[in-house]
């Protein structure tokens, strides 16, 4: 659970979610407002787009005129033969002073702007195209009338999408015309759009994911139980849960499909000690990890003012009660617990950004002083959400960490021991970050996942995807 507060808070990149594409022209005239005529645009990484050749320049570098308006034009306003030589014409970015990574040059002050520009194309489509696009916020995107893209959130500097299928056949030798209506809100307004050929290169991707549910879950946690069910928790209050919330919930499920709510097992103020506590108005459960040890179920969990614990279920049962091992205080003064039992049975604490200590045979305390487990290219594997399994005799420890475009991502290194060393870190779940890994009861292993960045497909939603090792035993979404 991050304690970047402004990622809550900005939709720092924004995500292309709408799935469905629209085949023809023709659907285009209906097309505003509805969800379902928007190409997906899959966001591309830095170190996917090695190189790119603008197709339609955006404003970033040098001005780029449009036609626009902020007045509500006709319903037809995106057709290729629609007039608007009566709107303005102005060059791009539009937008506001002040707006982060905008480059303003015709100032946007009203909730909604349509843009209308026309563009050139040769006889050799090129391959890989991609939006570079800054928006702020919630655009929508036509080419030659056809609905091409919508993108959710905002954004605070330019980023790179790949065009959907449908987006790109949308476009044709000559003569091509984009249309855009962008929306604002709240805060800083800002859009400008183009369309750039990437050289790309192989990057894991996430397969087609939804929710599994419709309820706020954050850090999305999975084990089985020795009944042979499924529970899952993770961080829930929503929309408090940044400064408060009542405690933990938790879910069962005989299919990994249709879950049943076993309700609040563990709350703040009926069964807290030293969590009761508020610094500053936080008083927060994060990141709880349901996990079936010895016999019984556990919950790990941190406080949102650091501070680290675990609850044994006294009964056995998932829905409890529980008891704090150590009620009269935190474990460790960080964040982000987890449990790790290896094959001779002893448990490991493992927390933040890869600390380890193995826990006493009781589970009452850490029996030795923590270590950072460490990547061999890296300071730590992710700094924060560490998680530590083992697959086919090899230790796995995943981390979350967002990289240098602010995805939030599932970082991994592997050792043959324990201890270490551990290898490279490497990206393995886009999006991915504040996951935990487990096999189900057919042997194959899954990542949980939850978006917390707007590039995911949804945000804030427990979800589960396929993985698998590849030759060199790294993990990556099963394809």
């Amino acid at each position: 659970m991050t304690r970047r507060m402004t990622w809550l808070a900005t939709g720092l990149l924004g995500a292309a979610v709408m799935l469905a594409v629209a085949a023809a022209p023709a659907v285009a005239a209906k097309a505003e407002g509805d969800a379902a005529a928007f190409s997906a645009a899959r966001p591309l990484r830095d170190a996917e787009a090695a190189a790119v050749k603008a197709v339609l320049p955006a404003a970033r570098n040098e001005p780029q005129a449009w036609r626009y308006t902020t007045d509500k034009p006709a319903d037809t306003w995106f057709a290729p033969d629609f007039d608007d030589s009566a709107w303005k014409q102005g060059p791009a970015g539009f937008g506001t002073d002040g707006t982060p990574g905008a480059v303003v040059r015709t100032q946007w002050t009203t909730p909604d702007i349509w843009l209308r520009r026309t563009f050139q194309m040769g006889a050799d489509k090129p391959a890989n195209l991609a939006w570079l696009i800054h928006f702020d916020e919630e655009p929508d995107i036509y080419l030659n009338g056809v609905p091409a893209a919508h993108f959710a959130g905002w954004s605070t500097d330019y980023a790179l999408f790949a065009l959907a299928p449908a987006a790109a056949a949308a476009l044709r030798p000559g003569r091509n015309l984009i249309a855009v209506h962008c929306r604002q809100t709240t805060g800083g307004q800002y859009v400008d759009v183009g369309i750039v050929a990437a050289q790309v290169r192989d990057e894991p991707q996430l397969p087609p994911i939804e929710p599994l549910f419709d309820f706020p879950v954050r850090d999305t946690s999975v084990c089985i139980g020795g009944d042979g069910a499924y529970y899952l928790t993770g961080t829930t209050g929503y929309p408090t849960w940044w400064k408060t919330n009542e405690g933990i919930r938790v879910w069962k499920s005989a299919d990994l499909k249709t879950w049943q709510l076993l309700g609040l097992v563990w709350t703040i103020e009926r069964d807290g000690t030293w969590q009761k506590e508020f610094r500053g108005g936080n008083r927060a459960i994060w990141a709880p990890e349901i996990h079936f040890i010895k016999g019984t179920f556990w919950l790990t969990y941190c406080v949102n003012y650091g501070g680290t614990g675990i609850l044994r279920s006294t009964t056995g049962k998932p829905e409890g009660p529980y008891a704090d091992v150590k009620p009269d205080g935190p474990l460790t003064g960080e964040i982000d617990a987890s449990l790790f039992q290896d094959d001779d049975g002893a448990v490991y604490f493992v927390y933040q950004d890869g600390k380890i200590a193995r826990m006493k045979d009781d589970m009452t305390g850490l029996a030795e002083a923590p270590r950072l487990l460490k990547p061999a290219n890296a300071d730590h594997v992710g700094f924060e959400g560490a998680f530590l399994f083992k697959a086919g005799g090899r230790y796995y420890l995943s981390c979350a960490e967002f990289d240098d475009r602010e995805y939030y991502d599932c970082m991994i290194a592997g050792s043959d021991k324990l201890l270490g060393p551990y290898g490279d870190r490497y990206l393995a779940v886009p999006h991915g970050g504040h996951n935990m890994f487990f096999k189900d009861r057919d042997g194959r292993w899954w990542s949980t996942f939850f978006g917390n960045d707007p590039a995911a497909p949804f945000r804030e939603r427990p979800a589960m995807l396929r993985v698998e090792f590849d030759k060199d035993g790294r993990i990556r979404p099963k394809r």
